[in-house]
């Protein structure tokens, strides 16, 4: 028997709605009689009413009209199908082809896992990218999740189209995407380049762009991660989870907060705001077979990294890449900082001895270079000690060296893209740090692979 509710205020994409029969649970999918207008159930306010927040543009829904119950949560469509499509936040197809899934899965998981799943499986094998400054100063493992994080227009989601052509290309296993209140440019772009670059097939995408109501920017990432979950349990193999943007999921939920009239706590944000982002980061882990591993961009509003909601999203992260608008200003792509980025892999036991001296005498180098910098830009390198110009020399090589053309750029740098083994990177930095390019122009090192295309 249908379950009809009435609504009887509608404001700010909120509606009150009133159902004589029987209450609704929480966060069951509510949709309009007459319209495509649906809505989430977020609170119970009485003993027949409800408030729901909208998950779709509420255009001609008026006080009065009738509203159906559907007896579900929003769900996706499951099955091998998922691959090389296109999604909203209700599983619906959004590039033009018909698509309804093996079976429904609800994007809040009712799967029960045993206790032997019920963690961040992490594959003690290092997750090799060829992207150099990587690989060699914040390396990670399968299982890890990965934050980079950076103002607008610094690279973040260059970044993150780059590592999905690398793990295609690697065929490491499969890439679920979720574009969360970005611009719809953007992702019809990403949808072309990864169609170009033939990584499309192997890659499965959710969009909850900027027009979006806040309801569905807030639900998106879910649906992304229900898809990622079912293809790390269906084929037992590692997914790749990217997220563009997760500050955006953060600030989706400070509206709907808003909308329903929450408290808000430090800077506007919602009272709720670790709980809000845990419901999306603690679905990202292993299931004893397969991993999820996740590399997200976060926009840092104001280039201000003490922001809340990055340090919310940080602590939920085992490496994280700083972006930084003062290095991208200097054409050095990709602009990682190196002194404020770093992973809990950086260790002895993980990335070996060798890597781990040599990229620490990198980063002891770049920490030097940049106490010296302000010297050199008042009074000119010619002022510094012998030894001070020969940090400054290497330091400014290996700077020059870290940069490489990426795959995704071939375009617009007319540069074809390089992967670069970790084993080339290593080699070339210890050429650098003995001084064996001392007298070499920057520009030989400026955008190549390894030191083997000088020699």
């Amino acid at each position: 028997m249908k379950n009809i509710g009435i609504i009887r205020t509608m404001k700010g994409g909120i509606a009150e709605i009133e159902f004589p029969k029987r209450l609704p649970s929480i966060r069951a999918l509510i949709s309009a009689e007459s319209g495509p207008a649906r809505f989430e159930v977020e609170e119970i306010i009485g003993p027949t009413a409800v408030r729901a927040v909208a998950l779709t543009a509420v255009d001609g829904v008026e006080r009065g009209a009738s509203v159906l119950d559907e007896g579900r949560t929003l769900s996706i469509g499951t099955g091998m199908g998922l691959l090389g499509r296109m999604f909203d936040a209700f599983g619906e197809p959004i590039d033009g082809k018909p698509y309804s899934g093996d079976a429904r899965a609800s994007i809040f998981g009712t799967r029960v896992m045993r206790d032997d799943e019920l963690r961040r499986a992490t594959d003690a094998t290092l997750f090799e990218t060829g992207i150099k400054v990587i690989d060699l100063l914040t390396p990670f493992r399968k299982g890890d999740s990965i934050g980079l994080f950076g103002g607008a227009g610094v690279g973040k989601t260059i970044l993150v189209t780059e590592l999905m052509h690398t793990i295609a290309r690697q065929k490491a296993g499969y890439s679920v995407f979720a574009g969360i209140g970005e611009r719809i440019r953007e992702g019809n772009e990403l949808y072309l380049a990864l169609r170009e670059l033939g990584v499309l097939e192997n890659t499965s995408l959710f969009f909850g762009e900027m027009d979006k109501p806040p309801g569905a920017r807030f639900r998106v990432g879910l649906a992304a991660a229900t898809a990622a979950e079912y293809l790390r349990d269906a084929t037992g193999k590692d997914i790749l989870f990217f997220i563009d943007n997760i500050y955006r999921y953060a600030m989706a939920g400070m509206e709907v907060g808003g909308v329903l009239g929450k408290v808000p706590s430090e800077l506007g944000y919602q009272a709720n705001l670790e709980k809000d982002v845990a419901a999306l980061q603690e679905r990202i882990c292993g299931d004893g077979r397969g991993t999820i591993t996740s590399v997200q961009a976060v926009y840092v509003p104001a280039d201000d990294i003490t922001d809340p909601a990055v340090v919310t999203i940080f602590s939920h992260l085992d490496a994280s890449l700083v972006l930084s608008r003062e290095i991208a200003e200097k054409g050095i792509y990709p602009a990682v900082d190196p002194l404020r980025s770093g992973s809990r892999s950086f260790d002895k036991s993980v990335i070996g001895e060798r890597h781990y001296a040599i990229a620490s005498e990198v980063k002891k180098l770049f920490q030097r270079y940049n106490d010296l910098v302000h010297i050199i830009a008042i009074l000119g390198i010619e002022e510094l000690s012998k030894d001070d110009r020969v940090i400054a020399k290497r330091a400014e090589r290996l700077q020059r060296f870290l940069t490489q053309p990426l795959f995704v750029t071939e375009a617009f740098s007319s540069k074809k893209g390089v992967h670069v083994p970790l084993k080339k990177t290593l080699d070339g930095c210890e050429e650098i740090l003995a001084g064996k390019f001392d007298e070499v122009e920057l520009e030989k090192l400026y955008m190549i692979g390894s030191t083997d295309e000088i020699k």
